[in-house]
């Protein structure tokens, strides 16, 4: 079974940008690694996530997102199962969503969750937009 978790949070002030692309790097090929599919998206002291992957390895990987000191104030947008991942690979550019196919996949995706979950679509399109504006 798929599920899908998405999450905002604010950034640990003590973060440098060094430490961001760290970050990114290290989480990209992670998650790649484990067919963790999704986005993640960092602007102006803040993160964006969407995680999608088998249901057991997603609710574990959430718990040690809620622990990770590198952030706070984490904020769950939704968390329920899906028939099948959105994207196709784990994009983590932070800051913005630079090549086209990323920007479909996520317009996709939102497309599923205004059909799926309408619930939880204002919020997550609002965020996304945000996001990428002030990348």
């Amino acid at each position: 079974m798929w599920q899908t978790i998405s999450y905002v949070s604010t950034a640990n002030r003590l973060l440098t940008n060094s430490d961001i692309d760290e970050l990114l790097d290290f989480v990209k090929v992670k998650n790649n690694n484990l067919h963790i599919t999704g986005i993640l998206m960092y602007s102006d002291g803040n993160f964006f996530q969407i995680l999608e992957g088998e249901k057991t390895i997603i609710k574990e990987l959430f718990k040690k997102i809620l622990h990770d000191p590198k952030h706070y104030d984490v904020i769950k947008i939704f968390d329920h199962e899906m028939e099948k991942p959105s994207f196709s690979k784990y994009n983590s550019n932070f800051s913005t969503i630079n090549r086209r196919s990323e920007h479909l996949e996520l317009q996709q995706f939102l497309e599923k969750e205004k059909s799926n979950n309408p619930e939880t679509f204002k919020s997550i399109s609002y965020l996304t937009n945000k996001f990428m504006q002030l990348s």
